[in-house]
């Protein structure tokens, strides 16, 4: 009775013991491998971390190391260029092609054109090269227009943004022309002609004034401005520059009033014929605003900067200066120069003259 009973105590007692069907030193074990398990993956996720930040050190290190070799080139330009006193070819090159492109981007937006907005018709823009580049050698004007008239009827599928129709077709004319110069010799340095109005040639001024006779007036609104006109357009320039010249004969005795008259008077709000000049420098001057005032306010010529200038009796015919042995009543000194040019910001475009034109 006493064995029975000591039987079922065992039994009660390693019943005690089990969880789950498990015994204590199961469930153990159960728990270390669960608790490596985790440790594993807290582990496998800390070397992916370690790793991104390797990769991370790496690239710095590497950007690292490209911005030390710059500065040390840049270091060695600069040693070169205080050696030397020469800018350094790489350093001139760069800088060549930043301003090259920066007066591309000006002159884009000077015509509308939106540089970002350009670049989104790259790939475009390369069908319309076969006709910028043409080769119109010898055609004449109405070959030329059919190229054109051709090269619209293709692009009007193509969108260009503010690239319009008639801007491509003018880029097209000129591109033409730059070529068809440049197979004649001519080319970068094919300057515009200057006209010369001088008095031998019918242009008169009255003896030390500065006011335009009634055929002056009219031989400038009509043939004169038209001849600027269309030299400004063949060549491209915004400048037109009216030089004043007189003789050697000095100017009677008088006091000057230029100095407060001659802005209003180009402005036109003082007579020209209110001026009066002390000097044959001052009387140059006072001939070129009287002459510029004309241009400048003829519809024809719009947009183009007026600049009036006095050479007085310094420069004779031929641009050769005096040396004060020609005196007296000449003719052919009393004259006034019109040249043309591009103005600063349009020089920097690059762009050529297209074609020579003789006055």
């Amino acid at each position: 009775m006493r064995r029975a009973t000591s039987i079922g105590s065992d039994g009660a007692a390693y019943r005690r013991g089990i969880v789950l069907g498990l015994t204590m030193a199961e469930i153990m074990l159960l728990l270390v491998f669960c608790l490596l398990i985790a440790l594993t993956v807290m582990f496998s996720r800390e070397q992916e971390r370690a790793n991104l930040l390797a990769a991370r050190l790496k690239q710095a290190e590497t950007a690292l190391a490209k911005e030390q070799q710059t500065s040390k080139d840049l270091a060695a330009l600069l040693d070169e260029f205080k050696r030397t006193g020469a800018i350094p070819q790489q350093l001139d090159d760069s800088w060549r092609k930043l301003v090259e492109a920066r007066g591309l981007v000006d002159k884009l937006r000077e015509n509308g054109v939106d540089p970002d907005q350009l670049k989104q018709y790259a790939a475009k823009l390369k069908d319309i090269l076969p006709t910028l580049t043409a080769d119109v050698s010898g055609a004449d004007l109405a070959t030329a227009w059919r190229q054109i008239a051709e090269a619209k009827s293709r692009m009007t599928t193509i969108e260009l943004g503010n690239l319009t129709v008639s801007g491509v077709a003018d880029l097209i004319v000129k591109g033409a022309k730059t070529q068809q110069a440049e197979r004649e010799g001519r080319g970068e340095h094919d300057w515009p002609p200057i006209i010369n109005l001088s008095e031998a040639s019918g242009y008169n001024f009255a003896i030390g004034r500065a006011d335009l006779t009634a055929d002056f007036d009219r031989k400038l609104k009509t043939n004169v401005v038209e001849r600027v006109a269309k030299i400004v357009a063949e060549y491209d320039v915004d400048v037109v520059e009216v030089i004043g010249h007189t003789d050697e004969q000095a100017v009677n005795n008088r006091a000057s009033n230029l100095d407060g008259k001659l802005i209003p008077a180009l402005a036109g709000k003082v007579q020209i014929d209110g001026l009066t000049p002390a000097d044959n420098a001052g009387l140059g001057m006072a001939r070129a605003v009287s002459v510029a005032r004309v241009l400048e306010n003829d519809p024809r010529l719009k947009g183009v900067t007026v600049l009036p200038l006095s050479g007085g009796q310094m420069i004779l015919p031929g641009d050769k200066v005096t040396d004060g042995s020609v005196r007296g009543d000449v003719k052919e000194r009393r004259r006034i120069e019109i040249r043309v040019r591009r103005s600063e910001g349009k020089a920097a475009s690059g762009l050529r003259p297209a074609s020579g034109m003789q006055p």
